[in-house]
């Protein structure tokens, strides 16, 4: 008898850590396609694609993860900083674009907002 509730509490345990693998496992595949999305947008378009000349914006637009799947609302915000580059003691002025993204989708990601910068 007493087996066989340690059986069962042991049984649970299992049932418990398999689920909450599970679980992990979908948030990690949402957060993979998302990240694939970006990249291909950063790709394609290029970085600096939707960046002012100058000072910081924000836009919103959809991600789409593959098929029908899509996250509305994704924030993406660049900032232009001016930078000096110096090579070989020569030294250039020019702008960097620093593009962040952020995703706000509850059941794809996981809890918090998914953000992606450079």
């Amino acid at each position: 008898m007493i087996a066989m509730v340690l059986l069962g509490v042991i049984g649970l345990g299992l049932v418990y850590a398999v689920s909450r693998a599970m679980v992990a496992q979908k948030y990690q595949k949402g957060q993979s396609l998302a990240i694939q999305s970006i990249r291909a947008d950063l790709q394609g378009a290029g970085v600096a694609n939707g960046c002012p000349a100058t000072g910081a914006s924000t836009s919103s637009s959809n991600l789409s993860l593959g098929g029908s799947l899509q996250v509305s609302g994704v924030q993406k915000t660049c900032t232009i900083t001016a930078v000096t580059v110096t090579v070989n003691g020569v030294a250039k002025a020019t702008s960097l674009p620093q593009i962040q993204y952020a995703a706000d989708a509850q059941t794809l990601f996981g809890p918090g907002t998914l953000t992606v910068s450079n």
